[in-house]
């Protein structure tokens, strides 16, 4: 029995060792602030069962094999960096911290990402940042355990409570003060780290360190081609799904169309995106029409990199009008062909932060090659204040009036007034400009429109 409990200590022991070795005191203090999150969940029944269900979701084999790919490509990347000097067993830890912390969660923002997003060149801009060198001097030396231990809640309950106050503008002053603590915060850090090094420039400028330093932005840019060719491969499945939804087209029809389509498109999933839509829209009832929203597709991209010029007195280019009102989130989408005309429309974007809020949508409707109808639509909740909204909503409607009309002095409070129901119109340099609002059908709340036709 004594020889068992003497190798059992110096297990633990060599455990520990091994573990302050691998890790500093920061990252020490969040595993076991986790472990001990996750045994609070496990001794609660309602926790449990909720944190089973997460794992159930986790280990479900299309994100085990999702996850699987992303681990291939870290291990892969590793052998690599091995090969040229620049990753030793050493790395490990670190590198495990990156497939956790940085790898799964860049591949999942990946597949949600969108058209306009410019993810992949923005994730590697960001891996390439200056502000890397700053967070790596401020993690590069950290206090002792029992301080680190109380200061990882402190740092996380004060960054939920401004993520919390960031979204409520009656909350500015405690948003304002919650900066100042953690700015205060964060000098304290740097000042901890840079004094370390100052003090002991030989521990810290060591090979080691620059190979921590520059592995997670190799193991980043190694992995944005996976991350690339994962984001495609989803859009692929879900336009596989999509096109044998429908069943009044035939089974030879949807199989050509996925072959063209998935041919011409696999590494663009933005334009497979398009040709699905288009699919479905027109609909496609022939080959001949699959290969003309192909034609089309191609073309329109052709003309977004040289738009062709369009006759103002008749309307909008539709490649200028989509982009009216970008800087307010109400960019559009392609300016496809719809059931009887051409039209695109942006995404919803909220106008407040009520629990439903309101929220205001684009459009650009119009013929073949030209916009003649800009619509700004706001949707109102009857059971909220809407006064912050239809203000905002002035703010977008002079903005849009500025972008289609040019810089005219527009009234815009007397165009759309404090008022549910309303109509009102102008014409200025031939551009009708009309604004009216409506009460919905189940009086719950209303709309209010702005439109520009030529």
């Amino acid at each position: 029995m004594p020889h068992f409990a003497s190798s059992r200590d110096i297990n633990i022991e060599q455990f520990l060792t091994w573990l302050q070795q691998a890790f500093n005191n920061r990252e020490i203090a969040i595993g076991l602030w986790i472990i001990l999150g996750l045994l609070f969940c496990l001794s609660r029944a309602d926790l449990r069962s909720s944190l089973w269900n997460l794992a159930s979701a986790l280990i479900a084999p299309k994100l085990l094999l999702f996850f699987g790919i992303v681990a291939i490509n870290v291990v892969a990347l590793c052998w690599l960096l091995a090969e040229v000097g620049l990753w030793s067993m050493s790395q490990m830890p670190p590198t495990i911290l990156w497939f956790v912390m940085g790898g799964c969660v860049f591949a999942g923002r990946a597949l949600q990402s969108k058209e306009d997003d410019q993810y992949f060149r923005k994730l590697f801009r960001g891996s390439l940042r200056l502000g890397g060198i700053f967070e790596f001097i401020v993690v590069a030396y950290t206090f002792s355990f029992v301080t680190e231990l109380v200061l990882v809640p402190v740092l996380f309950f004060l960054a939920a409570t401004l993520a919390f106050a960031d979204t409520k503008p009656e909350y500015a002053k405690a948003k304002v003060l919650l900066e100042f603590i953690l700015a205060t915060f964060a000098i304290v850090l740097v000042w901890n780290s840079v004094s370390s090094i100052w003090s002991q420039p030989d521990q810290f400028f060591t090979t080691d360190t620059g190979r921590n330093f520059v592995l997670p932005i190799l193991l980043t840019v190694g992995s944005i081609p996976v991350f690339y060719l994962l984001f495609c491969y989803s859009h692929i499945e879900q336009a596989r799904i999509q096109i044998d939804q429908k069943t009044f087209q035939s089974d030879d029809l949807k199989k050509y169309a996925r072959k063209r389509f998935f041919l011409i498109f696999p590494l663009r999933p933005w334009l497979l995106r398009r040709a699905t839509r288009q699919f479905h829209v027109l609909p496609a009832r022939t080959n001949a029409d699959v290969d003309q929203i192909i034609s089309d597709i191609l073309n329109y991209e052709r003309s977004e990199e040289a738009p062709p010029t369009v006759d103002t007195t008749e309307g909008w280019s539709p490649f200028e009008a989509r982009d009216f009102l970008r800087e307010k989130g109400l960019r559009t989408n392609d300016y496809h062909k719809g059931y009887d005309e051409y039209w695109a429309s942006s995404e919803y974007v909220d106008l407040d932060s009520h629990i439903l809020p309101n929220r205001a949508v684009f459009y650009i409707e119009g013929q073949e090659g030209i916009v003649t109808t800009l619509k700004l639509t706001g949707k109102f909740m009857g059971d909220f204040d809407s006064g912050e909204a239809i203000q905002k909503l002035r703010v977008i409607g002079a903005l849009l009036c500025e972008k289609a009309v040019g810089n005219v002095d527009i009234a815009i409070d007397s165009l759309i007034p404090n008022s549910q129901v309303f109509e009102n119109e102008v014409i200025i340099d031939g551009t009708t400009i009309r604004a009216w609002g409506e009460r919905y059908p189940s009086n719950k709340g209303f709309e209010v429109f702005l439109t520009m036709s030529r």
